[in-house]
């Protein structure tokens, strides 16, 4: 084996054992960090997903999974973080309208959205079944 071979399996071997301790690491801090932080973030990812979609049909599924989201988590957050989502929501459902109409009035639907627009979920307020 050559010296370049050698030093490509090291890296090769190194980059691995460093993937592997960061993948622990992210899980140790995944494990330790308390549900609403994990919460909170979701939420950023699904309303800042759905901002950047407004008008198209997969805005409206983000929106409507927060939305369950939140009916499901609400018991278990702050309430400043609720209160902060609920407004996030009003505006992106004020927003959505609008631009499905703007969309509407193009006629043409933009590449990569969801085929069919999502059906609203329910909201019962029934008990959750156990997992």
């Amino acid at each position: 084996m050559n010296t370049a071979e050698g030093s490509e399996e090291h890296n090769d071997q190194y980059g691995s054992d460093a993937s592997a301790k960061g993948a622990q690491e992210l899980m140790e801090k995944l494990r330790s960090a308390p549900a609403e932080q994990i919460v909170t973030e979701a939420f950023f990812m699904l309303l800042n997903g759905a901002q950047v979609k407004l008008g198209r049909r997969d805005a409206r599924l983000l929106i409507d999974l927060s939305t369950v989201m939140l009916d499901y988590a609400r018991r278990y957050l702050s309430d400043p973080l609720v209160t902060q989502v609920e407004q996030s929501l009003d505006q992106l459902r004020l927003g959505q309208v609008s631009a499905e109409k703007a969309v509407a009035d193009k006629g043409a639907p933009e590449p990569n959205d969801l085929a069919q627009a999502p059906t609203p979920p329910s909201t019962s307020s029934g008990p959750t079944p156990a997992l």
